[in-house]
């Protein structure tokens, strides 16, 4: 079986480099939307068994819950560490790959994932990344078996999860997909989106609380500041 792992940390302490452009709040309801588009895409992902998210955010898990997605309580460890419990989890109960996918690629479509796994080729052993915008994050992760390698998100995510399949003579296949590759981290990604991500719950929502403009506004004044 095909899972998908959806690592959710406190919301309320994410996307601080995003402040300049909004408050702590409006960064809270950024990040819970996103992830209701990244949970959208994989529910609509034909290449899918099960959708698992790990989080101790409530209400992370209360929207999980309302979308009838598996749950997996995070007792506040380390991202890796988290994600080697629950990649243990979905072995336990089956999965034969798993597929990582953060919260903040709201522009990922079913498509992209069904393509990114398209790439496993039925291989023993494979490992697909799909990178960040910049070449050195990890947007997406599909493993076979899910612990061929152990994650290694932090700085240079991507790299170090190359070398380290290629070091154990892993199949490797990179995925580039812009979609993907937009992680909303910074400012300046923040503005990109919302040149492209008329069609997401995330771009409605920031539209319905009139955000548009005022993050557009606030961006010139930070650009001219740097």
């Amino acid at each position: 079986m095909s899972f998908a792992l959806i690592p959710v940390k406190n919301l309320r302490k994410a996307k601080h480099r995003l402040s300049p452009l909004l408050e702590e709040q409006e960064r809270y309801l950024l990040c819970l939307t996103m992830f209701e588009d990244v949970v959208n895409a994989l529910i609509h992902s034909k290449s899918l068994d099960h959708i698992i998210v790990i989080t101790s955010d409530n209400e992370v898990l209360t929207k999980a819950k309302d979308l009838g997605i598996k749950t997996l309580h995070d007792s506040g460890k380390e991202l890796n560490e988290s994600l080697t419990i629950a990649t243990n989890y979905c072995m336990k109960i089956g999965a034969k790959n798993v597929t990582i996918v953060p919260i903040d690629i709201p522009l990922i479509k079913p498509e992209d994932i069904d393509e990114a796994i398209s790439m496993d080729e039925n291989s023993e052993k494979m490992v697909v990344i799909s990178p960040s915008k910049d070449g050195y994050g990890t947007n997406l992760l599909f493993r076979r078996p899910p612990n061929i390698i152990p994650t290694k998100y932090g700085v240079r995510s991507f790299e170090k999860h190359r070398k380290t399949a290629l070091a154990n003579n892993i199949n490797f296949r990179v995925y580039k997909n812009p979609r993907i590759a937009l992680d909303i981290d910074k400012p300046e990604d923040l503005i990109e989106f919302i040149k492209i991500g008329k069609h997401t719950k995330t771009f409605n929502m920031l539209q319905k609380l009139h955000l548009v403009e005022k993050i557009k506004q606030k961006f010139l004044l930070f650009d001219k500041s740097k």
